[in-house]
């Protein structure tokens, strides 16, 4: 899957653009600079009699604060620019506010402008034009795509921390497949361009100049007018390659004896192509080479992952791990591992390294694999990659990976606190801190006592959890109107029927419907045949406002002494998983 992180670097384009007349447009150059460095999304959009359309977006983050575009104009169209400011949301960046401005763009002529973003929340404030604009190097990126069918973004992006982040997105319609880049760049290295379905990767130094067609299906590239000795070089690469991209084109029925039968006779050729590495750029080489092996790594990794499935019920479904791996790629991937801190500056290398690390699982038998939790696995796969420079970015691929499976505070801290020595930078931290931070207040209520709250039974009778002193307690908070509760209900009730001879477990169902809705929970109860003791928190406002219930269903688990032991288990459908804890309560002596 391809990776788009939030915003970049500053950059120009210049795009033979949307409609075919655009061909007889006259240009106008926009030349700008913000005046607080922040995050910014500015779109140019132009507007008929008869329709809107979005020309290109410009993307900024806190590293640069200008910006410059290449309109082609047309008469008879309205033009306008759009800013929105964007701030830090829980995942990811969120809109905090924007504003437009209307342009009147007359064609061969620079305008410089300047944003104030204090100002765009007064009417049409905020932008300014200026006499003279920022100077810079640049790189022109041009060219075309061959059997362009359909419209679309293109985008260039740049390479950070090993993954991509999109510069800026022109739209393309249909019939329309001219592109043109105006870069600037004072340092060199690899950028990308790249649609939905590929990413191209080229590398640019100050004042370069590339004019090349590609494949439109695979990104390959087709020939080229104007390239350098690092872009013939990449060109090159890409021709022995293709054979194996278009196997694992998306899509593609994974064929493991197909793919087989032309990667292992390409890796002599592989090996002479990397050997005779030799541009006059001695940076360029060094990296490249890093890259080579990492694609031809890849593209096995990918293909062994995509073929790896296990039956699910009656089923064979796609698996999350490497399964069936023959010894030849087992050794093979071992051998040609790359863990230079070089893949930092590919925008592959993050899925490269996450992908790699978890490869290593095979070393280990079927039967230990199996057996192993979420911190197993993460002390394994930290311990395959001895680089520390990287491991900092293993670690955040983890964070995402496993962020959805990580139930509480107590998961977090077994799985992630070991590695808490490399979270060094910010968007390493962010990860880690957002995750932490979603179970670090229910350390308030472990180990406290549960005898702090009494509920009304189905027959008016109130209950408090003293009454199961002695006993493991399972909570289940739920609704009738919580669909994701009742799809639990089933999964629950399979791990009720596992304890059913047990004594020392007790399940006990509270819901959060209104009192005047307690028909309709008793009704429920009755159709879902739903076991153990039920209790009403009208509203929530005794158990769940005590509790900071703000999301069902929750399930939470009470020690033989009365005492919180959890309060965010795994789901029911977790069985096995929820299944530990409760076994592990159990296990406790009072």
């Amino acid at each position: 899957m391809r990776h788009y992180s939030k915003l970049g670097i500053v950059s120009i384009f210049c795009l033979l653009l949307t409609l075919n007349s655009y061909a007889q447009s006259k240009w106008t150059k926009i030349s700008g600079t913000i005046s607080q460095k922040g995050n910014y999304e500015i779109t140019i959009g132009g507007k008929s009699a008869t329709r809107s359309f979005r020309i290109a977006q410009y993307k900024i983050d806190t590293t640069s604060n200008h910006f410059t575009f290449m309109i082609p104009v047309q008469e008879n169209l309205d033009y306008s620019m759009q800013v929105i400011v964007m701030k830090n949301g829980h995942r990811r960046l969120e809109t905090d506010y924007s504003a437009s401005f209307p342009l009147k763009l007359a064609g061969n002529q620079d305008l410089n402008v300047k944003l104030d973003p204090t100002l765009f929340k007064q009417a049409q404030k905020g932008l300014s034009f200026e006499k003279s604009a920022m100077k810079f190097s640049t790189v022109k990126v041009s060219g075309s795509m061959t059997g362009s069918k359909v419209g679309g973004d293109l985008s260039i992006e740049k390479v950070v921390e090993g993954r991509l982040q999109t510069i800026q997105s022109n739209f393309i319609v249909k019939g329309d497949s001219n592109f043109c880049f105006l870069v600037p760049v004072d340092k060199e290295g690899f950028y990308y361009l790249s649609t939905a379905r590929f990413g191209k990767r080229i590398y640019l130094k100050p004042n370069d100049q590339i004019d090349l067609v590609l494949d439109t299906k695979t990104g390959l590239e087709v020939s080229s007018t104007e390239t350098t000795p690092e872009n013939l070089c990449i060109a090159q690469w890409e021709q022995i390659k293709s054979p194996l991209i278009w196997i694992n084109m998306p899509g593609a029925k994974p064929d493991r004896e197909t793919f087989t039968s032309i990667y292992m006779p390409l890796q002599k050729q592989v090996t002479d192509f990397v050997n005779d590495i030799h541009t006059p750029n001695s940076k360029f080489n060094a990296l490249f080479k890093t890259a080579v092996q990492l694609d031809n790594s890849l593209l096995a990794l990918t293909m062994l992952l995509k073929s790896s499935s296990e039956k699910r019920g009656p089923f064979m479904m796609p698996s999350k791990d490497f399964l069936q791996v023959p010894d030849e790629y087992k050794q093979l991937l071992h051998n040609n591992k790359v863990i230079s801190s070089n893949l930092l500056q590919l925008g592959e290398g993050s899925n490269y390294l996450n992908m790699y690390a978890k490869f290593t699982l095979t070393n280990l038998d079927d039967a230990k694999r199996a057996q192993m939790d979420d911190a197993e696995k993460v002390k394994w796969v930290m311990g395959a990659i001895p680089n520390d420079t990287i491991k900092p970015f293993l670690l955040k691929s983890q964070l995402e990976e496993l962020e959805e499976h990580v139930s509480n505070y107590s998961e977090f801290r077994d799985i992630f606190m070991p590695y808490q020595q490399y979270v060094t930078t910010a968007s390493i931290s962010k990860k880690y801190d957002g995750l932490l931070n979603m179970f670090v207040a229910d350390t308030a209520y472990i180990g406290k006592t549960s005898y702090d709250f009494t509920l009304p039974d189905v027959n008016g009778e109130m209950v408090t959890m003293e009454k199961f002193k002695g006993k493991v307690v399972l909570i289940d908070a739920w609704a009738t109107w919580c669909g994701p509760c009742k799809a639990q209900m089933p999964f629950l009730k399979e791990v009720e029927e596992h304890y059913k001879d047990n004594d020392g477990v007790a399940f006990v169902g509270i819901s959060l419907d209104a009192e005047k809705d307690k028909q309709k929970w008793l009704a429920m109860i009755k159709e879902k045949e739903l076991h153990g003791v039920q209790l009403l928190d009208s509203k929530g406002l005794t158990f769940g406002k005590k509790y900071g219930l703000v999301a069902i269903p929750r399930f939470l688990l009470i020690d033989k002494n009365g005492k919180w032991a959890e309060v965010r288990c795994p789901l029911p459908e977790n069985q096995e998983k929820l299944k530990k804890y409760i076994d592990r309560e159990l296990a406790r002596s009072n």
